[in-house]
């Protein structure tokens, strides 16, 4: 079935026509977020763009990926990237239309599931390392997303540790300093041995979050993707490297560690597919 599939980013939003059978993408075009001047207008935006596609191609069935906390009954709860907390999406479209909402995390694990690496998989946890860090969890045939839907961060929240024999606390919210724009940051610093240097260190502390998830849920493969895995092949070596170093049972850590293959994609198809 041919269907609309829109993956809602941090930088860019993409929409594209998507056969849901065999995940072939026959049309697709982008809009990047630094056009949206206010939350409000950039949904209209996004909205009319879908509409727009949608009838000239007669199509009425579409699946939507935001990057917000989405609740199981499909509202979103949370304003981390666009301030559209307690908003329906379904609302937003004719009566007539077939709308189904869910985070961009699961969007993305639902696309490996069918079309990338983890098709043959029974119990896989997908890591999104990107904009923001987020997983998704695949078991019992079915995607685990909690009591409430929000089974999907790992690094958002605020740490906070205590060292009582040194009096030292550290106090952080992970996602504000090993997330993609923090790269970005870091590929930026010109002297070359201190720019690696901040690249391992964060590798490590990213790498130990992956670890502590993996000792949490034990799932007996790992999917790594996001704009971090994909564009940078030297950081995503370093951190698959550390990541075995935090994995407490010695089984586990022998775990099948692999990265996307669906590049830039994963997204919109997994938004197609919220219709299987």
């Amino acid at each position: 079935m041919k269907v609309i599939g829109v993956d809602i980013g941090g930088t860019k939003t993409a929409i594209g026509i998507i056969d849901d059978n065999n995940g072939k993408v026959y049309e697709k075009f982008i809009i990047p977020s630094k056009i949206f001047t206010d939350d409000k207008k950039s949904l209209h935006l996004i909205i009319s763009n879908i509409l727009t596609l949608s009838n000239k191609n007669k199509i009425k069935h579409i699946g939507i990926g935001v990057p917000e906390l989405i609740n199981n009954k499909g509202i979103i709860k949370g304003n981390y990237n666009f301030n559209w907390n307690n908003k329906n999406l379904v609302n937003y479209f004719p009566k007539n239309y077939k709308v189904n909402v869910d985070s961009d995390v699961r969007c993305h694990l639902r696309a490996e599931k069918y079309f990338g690496v983890a098709k043959n998989y029974k119990n896989f946890a997908y890591i999104n390392i990107g904009t923001g860090l987020s997983y998704a969890h695949f078991k019992d045939k079915k995607i685990y997303s909690g009591a409430k839907g929000y089974a999907i961060h790992f690094a958002s929240s605020k740490i906070s540790l205590y060292d009582w024999k040194k009096n030292k606390k550290i106090s952080l919210i992970p996602e504000e300093y090993y997330s993609g724009k923090d790269l970005i940051k870091i590929h930026a610093i010109k002297n070359k041995n201190k720019k690696n240097k901040i690249l391992h260190n964060v590798a490590e502390s990213l790498a130990s979050l992956i670890g502590l998830l993996i000792n949490t849920i034990d799932p007996d493969k790992i999917v790594l993707g996001g704009g971090v895995i994909i564009n940078n092949i030297y950081f995503k070596k370093i951190l698959i490297e550390k990541i075995r170093n935090f994995i407490l049972a010695d089984e586990v850590k022998k775990i099948n560690i692999k990265t996307s293959k669906l590049k830039n994609n994963t997204g919109l198809l997994g938004a197609g597919l919220l219709f299987k």
